[in-house]
């Protein structure tokens, strides 16, 4: 018996000692899961930080490109226009300041009734207010179109006339009567890049009239100091505006992206309205002729695309039928409205010649109609849509007043 125990000994320590192999495999097996999911867990939270980063980015992209989006919209050649025109005016800058606050809650309030981005601002009117207020769009367009290319037409003439030296009062309205005729026979054919182009090429120039310490005075009569008076003319500067506001339920970025872009568009006019003193006289004298002669032209490519747009608004109004692009200005109505528009412009130059007015006078013509458009958007942001805008509502090819705004195309 004592013998026994030495031979059952052995055996007791072996299964012991296999549970405690058993016990310890166990443990590494546990620990080594858990290692695992720690891994999963970090790997799956830097993976919804990259997401979340991704997003962000993307939010912060859209946002810019709205911004981007408006800037393009609202800048054209009432970039030139504007600065030399009502840049003699005391209050300009702070009144361009306070129209762009206002037109920030304009925005606002046409996000929150769906904006006009997706449909186009005649839709969006016509669903509001019935056809016959969306008639009226279209009408308001073809009048600032019309009016418009005689402020741009005779800017063209006093950058022209500048370019050549002291000349007589009759010399800039000659040559706006030629950029007129000349730019209507040009309507039927479309220069795309040179669209794309002309917006840098305007900004350039109005950077560097500014450096120059701005422009003479124009030729007529001053613009009014009157704030209410200068506020009109100003819009001529923010057509395009109401084509590129974003619902209030897409993403909050895009609407901020659109805000953002009218606080600079505002924030550039009021820098380009008070211009810092005149540059020496050689260096003006250098550089005046060219800059004025570069202007000059880029007026007449404003004219003449303007006039190949107002064709395509021409035919809308005789026909009853929207255009399917600008291209309808080459069709035989989109050509007897470039026509017509030209000779209202030349009309209406002929009637500022005979009354002495310069181009801020003639600026409150394209002002009103602005304001017109921009008050009948605030009525029909108020109503709510009877029909349902449908992909042959869009009428984003509108290019209203292409002078003071976006580059067609």
């Amino acid at each position: 018996m004592t013998q026994g125990h030495p031979v059952a000994g052995p055996a007791s320590g072996g299964v012991a000692s296999a549970g405690a192999a058993s016990a310890g495999a166990a443990s590494a097996g546990a620990a080594s899961a858990g290692a695992a999911s720690a891994r999963a867990a970090s790997a799956g939270a830097a993976s919804a930080g990259a997401a979340s980063a991704g997003a962000a980015s993307a939010g912060a992209a859209s946002g810019g490109a709205a911004a981007v989006r408006t800037l393009v919209a609202v800048l054209g050649a009432g970039t030139l226009l504007l600065p030399a025109a009502l840049a003699p005016a005391p209050h300009a800058p702070a009144v361009a300041v306070a129209l762009a606050a206002a037109l920030a809650g304009w925005c606002l309030l046409l996000a929150a009734s769906g904006g006009t981005r997706a449909a186009g601002p005649v839709a969006f009117v016509r669903d509001r207010l019935g056809p016959g207020a969306g008639r009226t769009v279209t009408a308001l367009y073809f009048g600032g179109f019309a009016t418009g290319q005689a402020a741009v037409a005779l800017s063209a003439g006093e950058f022209a006339a500048r370019a050549w030296g002291p000349v007589g009062t009759p010399v800039p309205y000659a040559v706006a009567a030629v950029v007129l005729v000349t730019a209507a026979v040009a309507a039927r054919s479309g220069a795309y890049l040179l669209r794309r182009v002309r917006l840098a090429a305007v900004l350039v120039l109005a950077g560097a009239w500014w450096a120059l310490g701005g422009l003479p005075a124009p030729a007529g009569h001053a613009p009014s100091a009157h704030p209410a008076l200068l506020a009109v003319p100003l819009l001529f500067g923010w057509v395009g505006l109401e084509s590129a506001v974003p619902a209030a339920r897409a993403k909050r970025r895009v609407l901020a992206g659109t805000l953002l872009g009218v606080g600079l568009a505002a924030a550039l006019y009021a820098l380009l309205l008070a211009p810092p003193a005149p540059a020496p006289p050689a260096v003006s004298a250098l550089l005046f002729p060219p800059l004025a002669l570069v202007s000059a032209l880029v007026c007449w490519t404003y004219c003449r695309t303007n006039l190949r747009a107002t064709g395509a608004r021409w035919a809308e109004l005789t026909s009853g039928h929207q255009a399917a692009d600008d291209t309808s200005a080459s069709a035989p109505g989109g050509r007897r409205g470039a026509v017509v528009a030209a000779l209202v412009a030349l009309a209406v130059l002929g009637l500022a010649h005979t009354a002495r007015w310069g181009v801020p006078a003639l600026l409150l013509g394209p002002g009103a109609a602005t304001a017109a458009l921009y008050a009948l958007l605030a009525l029909a942001a108020l109503r709510r849509p009877v029909t349902h805008p449908t992909e042959e509502d869009h009428d984003h090819h509108h290019r209203p007043l292409e002078g003071a705004a976006r580059p067609a195309g």
